[in-house]
């Protein structure tokens, strides 16, 4: 595969913001060149497929760039993306690696509890995040809409901690549920919710 920079005829010192426009711009140009008809249009294709393959690889630098800003000296990139990915031991394997477990650590943990469901677990990362840097609004509207989740009164955490699991409860006529409708709607979207803004720092 080509150098991806010099698909965008740009070169990686080029700023985000640059590269970006041009980015935009060429995939204009060749959305627009692939519906002409013959050699021009299979060219247009290429062209545009190429770019977008070329803008992944350079959207995953920029990912890994701010994580390593937000998490200052200690890179935590990595760790970041085998959370995204799915890779909970893996990741936390690798934050057992680390010795200096400053907030960040402690935020870090705190979402592959919540990852899997162990509410109260990620409660007190978070709680300990917080407490080491009060002044982080990310942290504490993180804590805030896990304690909304773990206040609701259709969920018991430490059901969820124990083994994963929602609980549920019986309706009159015996089958199970997982509570009020509109209760449950409201539990998705603060789960939804606070976990997106969890995991805000992996990019």
């Amino acid at each position: 595969m080509k150098d991806p920079y010099s698909v965008l005829g740009l070169s990686p010192e080029t700023p985000e913001e640059e590269l970006k426009a041009r980015y935009e711009e060429l995939k204009a140009e060749y959305g627009e060149q692939r519906f002409k008809t013959g050699a021009e249009g299979n060219e247009g294709a290429r062209k545009l497929s190429e770019l977008e393959a070329a803008w992944s690889e350079i959207s995953a630098k920029f990912g890994k760039r701010e994580s390593q800003e937000t998490f200052g000296d200690v890179d935590y990139g990595e760790i970041d993306d085998l959370i995204k990915k799915g890779e909970y031991n893996e990741a936390q394997n690798k934050l057992d690696e680390i010795t200096d477990r400053n907030a960040q650590w402690h935020y870090l943990q705190s979402i592959i509890y919540y990852k899997r469901e162990w509410m109260n677990d990620s409660r007190i990362q978070l709680a300990e995040a917080v407490k080491m840097d009060p002044t982080n609004e990310k942290y504490r509207s993180a804590l805030e809409k896990l304690d909304l989740v773990i206040g609701n009164p259709q969920v018991d955490p430490r059901t969820i901690g124990a083994n994963g699991e929602q609980p549920t409860r019986q309706q009159d006529n015996g089958q199970v549920c997982g509570g009020n409708t509109l209760s449950n709607c409201c539990l998705a979207y603060l789960c939804t919710d606070c976990c997106c803004t969890m995991t805000r720092c992996c990019g």
